[in-house]
């Protein structure tokens, strides 16, 4: 059935999706006609790993598309945006020559020992009394030239998992030694944020060798607990709406979703069967922009791009069915960015008449804007994504916030690229800010909600000229930050060669890696800037 989106906001009336696992199946509709794919330009699709998007493109943009389909699930041909299973040889090597292949009995081919060369750095080399007890994984993937990126970091029964350029790996928290890895068959181009609440991930990964372009239409389930490879599809293309140049995948309960250019793929993670998909029609100024994930599931749009009337809207979707619960719609001229938390629904906005300028809004359950925070009013100068940039990665890659206790926890811009910044705590009902605070001029990068050590949030402090790094506990309620662990000095260089990485903390313990790795260190152990991932715990 078709979804329209009254102005008024309100979702439409929902008939559940025949053949979904999780809903009645209604009485079948009368035979209808195949609608022909829309014709024209195609939308610009700004997820492309690019940093800048030309004139045309935004031109491009205005004759997008902005209402959905949903379509019925598996059992309607290739229509469910995958081809049909191809037989393939286990015995086919990978690119590079090595065999692609889960890990036998949950670990890798060195029997479980770990990287083997972390052991090269000993970065509790001079550890001092109230030291925290680090260990360090170094890179030994094989990279091109170019480098690898290194994504989302997963957590799992004492495991911290993490995909670098073709290959998933896991290792374990308390340790670091290698549990197990997954080689995949190319670079792997996405993952989501969070795993499947019974621990399993869909990765995108592309096999094309291609510079520009590269279709990255592979996707591949992992059970995070054990290593092995599930279900795999192969996406398809039928026309340049469901395009697979920049695929990215969420995951929201038991469903992954997977948006392709225009379109959108819903599954059941467990055995990848097809539970839903929006398709736009040739209505309306909006195309998507992304999905994001966790307690939520969330399609963004970006809707007469290039135009005065610019702005955001964020469907609310039914992980099981694809019903549209309610659909948020931004301030004109403020077209939505980033989610920062799925629930409460927190986001980033950009003014299009003023490209420097951006805001927070945080929307309330009914798909109402809830507060403006108009980070123009303070003395700190706050960047979206605490300046990381975007190169193409999904809504919810943005660091520098964390979310928690009805309040938005926000880096404000340091001095320098190393130098000392402040937490500003703002209040989600009213926009205001309720406190800030600075840590004896240490850079300051808010991680995650408390999760022990009482109602607060983790706090990373970066280290700085002679000063090691910290992992810090932040009080709800503002004051003075208590030092949960003293990273060793030895680990200092490497530290700082993971600037701007990504971090992870649970069970006490803090893991920090880089968001790339060059391949000119490739087997070269002694070098900091190899170093994969480094934890610090007591």
């Amino acid at each position: 059935m078709v979804s329209h989106e009254p102005e008024s906001g309100r979702p439409p009336a929902h008939q559940p999706v025949p053949g979904n696992p999780y809903a009645q199946p209604p009485p079948l509709p009368p035979a209808q006609p195949p609608s022909l794919p829309p014709s024209g330009p195609r939308p610009s699709n700004s997820r492309k790993r690019a940093l800048v998007v030309g004139v045309g493109a935004l031109a491009l943009a205005l004759v997008g598309t902005g209402v959905f389909v949903l379509t019925r699930g598996d059992g309607d041909g290739d229509e469910d945006g995958s081809r049909k299973p191809v037989a393939q040889d286990s015995r086919k090597p990978a690119r590079d020559g090595r065999e692609s292949a889960p890990a036998r009995d949950g670990s890798d081919d060195d029997g479980g020992k770990g990287t083997g060369a972390a052991g090269q750095i000993d970065v509790n080399a001079g550890r001092k009394p109230g030291d925290a007890k680090a260990w360090l994984a170094v890179n030994d993937v094989k990279l091109p030239g170019k480098g690898g990126q290194l994504l989302d970091l997963w957590r799992v029964d004492g495991l911290v998992a993490q995909a670098e350029y073709d290959e998933v790996t896991a290792f374990k928290a308390a340790d670091g030694k290698r549990a197990w890895r997954v080689r995949l068959p190319g670079e792997v181009c996405d993952t989501p944020v969070n795993p499947s609440r019974d621990g399993k991930v869909v990765v995108v990964y592309t096999t094309s060798e291609a510079r520009v372009g590269a279709k990255c239409n592979q996707l591949q389930m992992i059970d995070l607990k054990t290593g092995k490879k599930g279900w795999h599809k192969q996406l398809a293309e039928h026309n340049t709406l469901d395009s697979t140049t920049a695929t990215h995948v969420a995951i929201s309960g038991s469903t992954v979703m997977v948006d392709q250019d225009s379109v959108a793929h819903a599954y059941r993670v467990r055995d990848g069967k097809r539970l839903f998909t929006t398709k736009h029609r040739r209505e309306g100024a909006c195309f998507l922009k992304g999905v994001a994930g966790g307690d939520g599931l969330l399609q963004m749009q970006s809707c007469a791009a290039g135009s005065k009337l610019t702005h955001g809207r964020l469907r609310k979707l039914d992980p099981r069915t694809g019903e549209v619960e309610w659909v948020y719609r931004s301030r004109k001229g403020w077209p939505v960015e980033k989610v920062y938390s799925v629930d409460p629904l927190v986001v980033t906005l950009r003014s299009r008449a003023e490209p420097d300028k951006w805001a927070v809004a945080a929307v309330d359950k009914r798909g109402k804007e809830r507060s403006w925070i108009d980070l123009d009013d303070r003395k700190e100068k706050f960047e979206q994504c605490a300046g990381t940039g975007d190169s193409g990665e999904g809504v919810q890659n943005c660091v520098g916030a964390v979310v928690a206790h009805d309040t938005l926890y926000l880096a404000s811009k340091p001095e320098d690229i190393l130098g000392p910044n402040r937490i500003v705590a703002f209040d989600l009902g009213t926009g205001k800010a309720k406190w800030s605070t600075a840590a004896a001029g240490r850079q300051l990068l808010p991680v995650t909600v408390s999760e022990r050590e009482g109602k607060g949030v983790i706090v990373y402090a970066r280290p700085y000229r002679e000063r090691t790094g910290r992992t810090l506990f932040l009080p709800a309620g503002g004051g003075k930050p208590k030092v949960l662990l003293k990273h060793t000095a030895a680990a200092q260089k490497i530290e700082v060669f993971m600037f701007a990485g990504n971090t992870l903390y649970f069970d006490a313990r803090l893991f920090i890696t880089p968001t790339r790795l060059n391949g000119r260190s490739n087997g070269s152990a002694g070098e900091e800037g190899n170093g994969r991932m480094l934890s610090f715990g007591p």
